[in-house]
């Protein structure tokens, strides 16, 4: 009767932890599940962002890519699938396309970034799964080395994509933020 008794109770046991793990797992599923979905057609919101001269201007930008960037008629096409989120930003005579690897893996990409390369990229979620923190390692024009960083978030119901961009030099003590807002297009505005 003694070992019956000890039987189920660990049998018993068994269950309640494997029970505990299913609920932990089935609550880390339902928090991701949660995450924003950054796919459509954007158009930059000049009038509505922030200038982002004196963040280029910290970084070296040439004055021409800075006249341009003020001005420039932007559109973006994100395309998220799972772990992998893929922007093709273009405007008149420029185009940057990005792979964004979600999963938070970092990947060298040596893109032209608002006037600085980037050597490597990092890309993570919030811990709330709200916003998409980018984090590139950067190197200036004049070989001063520092960070960018590219949060995005979702709001009006997904109708705007709100990026805020910070960037700090190594051992310089400003740190420049940008903010931008993109209106999400509908797709026959897209096509023509």
């Amino acid at each position: 009767m003694r070992h019956n008794f000890f039987r189920g109770l660990s049998l018993f046991s068994c269950f309640g932890i494997l029970s505990f793990f299913q609920i932990v797992a089935a609550a880390a599923i339902a928090d991701s599940s949660n995450k924003p979905n950054f796919s459509g057609n954007w158009t930059l919101d000049v009038g509505a962002s922030t200038s982002i001269d004196p963040l280029m201007k910290h970084i070296e930008a040439g004055l021409l890519d800075r006249i341009y960037v003020a001005c420039a008629k932007l559109k973006a096409n994100l395309h998220q699938n799972g772990d992998l989120l893929t922007i093709a930003t273009s405007g008149p005579g420029f185009v940057l396309d990005q792979t964004l690897y979600l999963d938070g893996r970092t990947n060298a990409d040596n893109l032209r970034l608002f006037g600085a390369t980037s050597v490597s990229a990092k890309t993570t979620w919030s811990k709330d799964y709200k916003q998409l923190v980018e984090i590139h390692q950067i190197k200036t024009t004049q070989g001063k080395d520092g960070q960018l960083t590219i949060v995005r978030s979702l709001t009006d119901q997904g109708n705007s994509l709100v990026v805020v961009l910070t960037v700090q030099l190594n051992g310089q003590p400003d740190k420049l933020v940008a903010r931008q807002l993109w209106r999400k297009e509908a797709s026959a505005a897209w096509n023509q």
